[in-house]
């Protein structure tokens, strides 16, 4: 998986395959899903990644850190 973070843009571009993408779909208004011939998943480009991801990934960070004081 390849992971590229446009700052300028604030998109989050993650990429699992280096299949070619023939389609995509948004999924919700900030995240297009792009697929190969056989319906796998390429990539998920996230926009306003900032403020969709880090709140989510700072939530993330607080349940680890509890469960390993624990």
């Amino acid at each position: 998986m390849k992971v590229r973070y446009d700052k300028k843009a604030d998109i989050l571009h993650l990429k699992f395959s280096d299949a070619k993408p023939v389609d995509s779909d948004m999924v919700d208004d900030d995240v297009v899903v792009s697929f190969d011939d056989d319906g796998e998943v390429v990539s998920v480009e996230i926009w306003r990644a900032k403020e969709l991801i880090l709140p989510a990934f700072l939530e993330y960070l607080k349940e680890v850190r509890e469960v390993v004081k624990r």
